[in-house]
């Protein structure tokens, strides 16, 4: 049994086709998540996917992210608000679709 990844419902699509097209997605997690996904080990997306996780970066400065200047304003205040501006690191997270098949 997989443990679960969550992503916003809005997102399910573009991480999908990221998936489709790139092999390969990433996300960002912040405060009581920071930890959880760990490097090889695989979760249950809620469409259903099997997704292993490939890399986990820690950073303590949004600024740093990779593909900052792609993230829009919103983003940047919405993780800075969980991390930097509380003194908290955030994760930087790589995945892909796993060639496990779910239960």
């Amino acid at each position: 049994m997989y443990e679960k990844i969550s992503f916003p419902k809005h997102e399910y699509e573009s991480i999908q086709n990221y998936l489709n097209n790139l092999g390969h997605c990433y996300t960002t997690r912040v405060y009581k998540e920071v930890g959880k996904y760990i490097v090889g080990k695989s979760y249950i997306a809620p469409w259903g996917d099997i997704l292993k996780i490939d890399d986990v970066q820690t950073y303590w400065k949004v600024s740093d992210r990779p593909y900052y200047d792609e993230m829009t304003y919103n983003e940047k205040m919405e993780i800075r608000k969980y991390s930097e501006d509380i003194g908290l690191p955030y994760e930087f997270i790589r995945f892909s679709k796993s060639t496990e098949k779910s239960c």
